[in-house]
């Protein structure tokens, strides 16, 4: 509000007649002019103030303060402090190793208002404080926010109007004033018609407020009534389940950004952190489909970042020679002497691994019936499956292992001892142990796969027979090995 205006409006309240009119309007009339002053609290959202007084973590108020028409927010603002260091140790010179600065964090709650002419703060410690604070406060303003104030008779019509617009919605002015002050600052430079638009268009059909925790209970149900495999639900509940943890507030105010740094925390390799980016995308696409997120519009996952392990410099004729040899998987040489090393019905479903490429939780459900070996494939059915049900052909060099084996001992399941994914990794563990080589994860199902590419040079065949995606072969399995390296292979 521009300086000349508060002179008129001073002016007129020393010349009013109207004592108890002036009274009423000069205090709703200072709470407004606290509303409408710059919000001078704290340090943005998630950010550290220089001071280390603190942040409000999502801009928004943990509570108010009220008397008569005054309500003052109160917001959340901890105060991080920096502890005195402490020694860690002497150095080799016999100085002391300075220490990691150390911090901590109090939790403190701010009430901003406007009086005397200037902006004002208090702190409290706890919100109950706080609470008992701004009452007294906004006592205060109730009863003596008339001192020094008036207005114009253009004002007064002003605020007289605006008071009968405001009233079907019971809404104070001052109430107003603060409520639209609070909706353009989070609406961060858009306007309250934009706002309004986008909601009409949008939000109409959303479920309001609702929360991660609630939509992936619905989420999970949903996917167990599709009848979703036992590994895929178990990868949902692994990956989407620490999601929601991590964000278990609304779904509406969760942003990109904050997806990219929760994956980039993550452990592993990029491709662990792509494999929790599906899932997620997956979950916020069925928020979208069951109306917790707005349909027409990228959702926050969709934009988030994929991302790639770094490509290492090669420095040496050593490493150079080494970047050429897969690492992940086993030569011909070294799965015979796996295959030596085995007993029988450890053998089996070494063989199964490596010359038709089964995953191991498929292997584990494997029945020798569904193993037809006059049609010349393996019936990977959709109870077996992790992923997609399909054929799996039986090559020469596996349909004449499988002939050696009794037809009588053709019965039951295949793997009859060992029933999980985890029991079949320590029994082929303790084989290649046996054998003096050491146990690659996956490194069998790897094996087929690109001897098999470098034989048939057919990504498509590959992807559809391993239940992969081309894309996927293409990219881990394309050039690993030679074809007389596969020819070699498929001779065990």
């Amino acid at each position: 509000m521009r300086p000349n205006f508060f002179f008129t409006f001073s002016g007129w309240l020393r010349r009013s007649k109207s004592v108890p009119l002036r009274a009423h309007l000069c205090k709703v009339w200072l709470i407004i002019l606290a509303a409408a002053r710059p919000s001078q609290r704290c340090a943005g959202p998630k950010q550290l103030a220089e001071t280390y007084k603190g942040f409000v973590s999502n801009g928004r108020p943990v509570g108010f303060a009220s008397w008569e028409s005054v309500k003052l927010p109160i917001y959340s603002c901890p105060v991080k402090v920096k502890l005195k260091p402490s020694s860690n140790g002497s150095g080799g010179d016999g100085g002391v190793l300075a220490s990691k600065p150390v911090f901590k964090i109090y939790d403190s709650y701010e009430i901003g208002y406007y009086e005397g002419g200037a902006w004002r703060t208090v702190r409290a410690s706890t919100l109950q404080k706080a609470k008992t604070k701004g009452k007294k406060i906004a006592k205060r303003l109730a009863k003596n926010g008339s001192q020094a104030i008036g207005l114009s008779q253009e004002e007064c019509r002003v605020y007289v109007a605006a008071k009968n617009i405001l009233q079907p919605h019971n809404l104070q002015v001052d109430a107003a004033a603060r409520l639209v002050d609070d909706l353009l600052r989070r609406l961060g430079g858009a306007s309250l018609q934009q706002a309004v638009d986008f909601f009409n268009a949008h939000g109409k059909r959303v479920i309001a407020g609702a929360k991660t925790t609630a939509a992936f209970d619905v989420y999970i149900e949903d996917l167990k009534r599709r009848g979703v495999g036992f590994h895929h639900l178990r990868d949902v509940k692994r990956f989407v389940g620490s999601f929601v943890k991590a964000f278990p507030g609304e779904i509406a105010v969760i942003r990109t950004s904050e997806i990219d740094v929760y994956l980039d925390k993550l452990g592993g390799k990029a491709r662990n952190k792509n494999n929790a980016r599906d899932r997620i995308i997956s979950f916020f696409n069925f928020m979208v489909q069951k109306g917790y997120l707005p349909k027409g519009i990228d959702h926050a996952a969709k934009s988030s970042t994929a991302f790639t392990d770094p490509r290492p410099v090669i420095t040496s004729e050593e490493e150079a020679v080494a970047s050429a040899e897969a690492t992940d998987l086993y030569l011909p040489e070294d799965m015979g002497k796996i295959l030596a090393a085995a007993e029988i019905d450890e053998r089996v479903t070494l063989e199964l691994k490596a010359f038709s490429g089964l995953r191991t939780e498929e292997l584990a459900r494997m029945w020798w019936v569904l193993i037809n070996a006059k049609a010349g494939y393996i019936n990977v059915t959709d109870a077996v499956a992790k992923v997609n049900q399909r054929a799996v052909p039986i090559l020469e060099n596996l349909r004449r292992r499988l002939a050696a084996y009794p037809e009588a001992e053709k019965r039951d399941k295949i793997s009859k001892r060992w029933g999980s994914s985890n029991s079949l990794y320590h029994v082929w563990k303790r084989v290649t142990d046996k054998a003096g080589l050491p146990y690659k994860k996956n490194a069998f199902r790897n094996s087929y796969i690109s001897y098999r590419l470098a034989q048939t040079k057919d990504i498509n065949l590959v992807a559809y027979e391993r239940g992969n995606s081309p894309e996927m072969v293409r990219k881990y399995y394309l050039d690993l090995v030679t074809p007389d390296q596969a020819a070699a292979w498929f001779s065990l």
